[in-house]
């Protein structure tokens, strides 16, 4: 049976990167033209799709786009800023956890913070899509090469990471997995009085999908994923909910920490490239 699911696994993976293989085959005429513009461009004036296009043509093996990114200047220090600052609020809510005795809480928040800390002078993105692909379709939009701290693509992973009530840890994607494939791995609490959860794609895309039985959303994932089950909101009764005594920390939790999750590497292994 593990070699039967192995095989499967190893298929889907191999479908995968061939789609990309065919999706970037399918946009050589748009390369073809972005490398006929790019001699045009003034030697200050490189962006990041001339950079891409070096990067390409170096490379032995298809680049997977849906893996690709980019860190912006301007991202390089808000985002560890951000992470930092929600260190700090989870603390404020491990503290209230920990005083009413709901330890499930306690012990998964500390491990978000662990998760969080982790992260320190790693390496990372820009939330959104910076790859040759989606540049191509507006060459105007292309930032400057000066703005752009380092541009890079992941190995495509095996895993989607979920945080949740078990703190954080990573499933082995297979195909057609789904939400509720992880929904049904997770602690049934996990999801008690809770209708949404963010899911960050590999792009870099925060999508807010329904989770309860009211408005249950099939969504599929991709490899590389990640999934923030949200935290008990301010519904009801205050003292009824894992937090008492918080008023703002929940909600800035479920706000602001997907942008952060969407600020990762979509993968383990990736190679990075930097302006001369």
């Amino acid at each position: 049976m593990k070699t039967m699911i192995d095989r499967a696994t190893t298929r889907a993976h191999f479908v995968y990167a061939k789609r990309l293989v065919i999706r970037t085959l399918l946009m050589g005429a748009l390369v073809s033209g972005m490398a006929g513009a790019s001699h045009a461009t003034e030697p200050g004036e490189r962006t990041l799709a001339d950079a891409w296009l070096e990067t390409l043509s170096q490379q032995a093996t298809p680049i997977s786009w849906s893996h690709a990114y980019a860190l912006l200047l301007t991202d390089q220090q808000r985002y560890p800023q951000q992470r930092r600052y929600l260190i700090e609020e989870l603390g404020t809510l491990v503290i209230s956890a920990q005083v009413t005795g709901n330890t499930i809480y306690a012990q998964a928040l500390l491990k978000w913070q662990e998760a969080l800390r982790s992260l320190e002078n790693g390496a990372m993105r820009s939330p959104q899509r910076l790859d040759l692909l989606a540049l191509g379709t507006n060459l105007r939009e292309a930032p400057l090469l000066e703005n752009v701290a380092y541009w890079g693509v992941c190995d495509i992973p095996d895993w989607v990471e979920v945080w949740g009530l078990q703190g954080v840890s990573r499933t082995a994607w297979r195909p057609n997995m789904t939400i509720d494939d992880v929904k049904k791995a997770l602690p049934e609490q996990t999801f008690n009085n809770i209708d949404h959860a963010s899911l960050i794609t590999p792009q870099g895309n925060v999508l807010r999908r329904g989770v309860a039985a009211w408005n249950h959303e099939t969504t599929p994932l991709a490899p590389g994923s990640r999934l923030l089950i949200a935290l008990p909101s301010r519904q009801g009764l205050m003292g009824a909910l894992p937090f008492p005594g918080t008023t703002e920390e929940p909600d800035i939790i479920n706000q602001r920490l997907p942008g952060v999750l969407a600020a990762q590497l979509p993968g383990d292994q990736c190679t990075q490239w930097h302006a001369p």
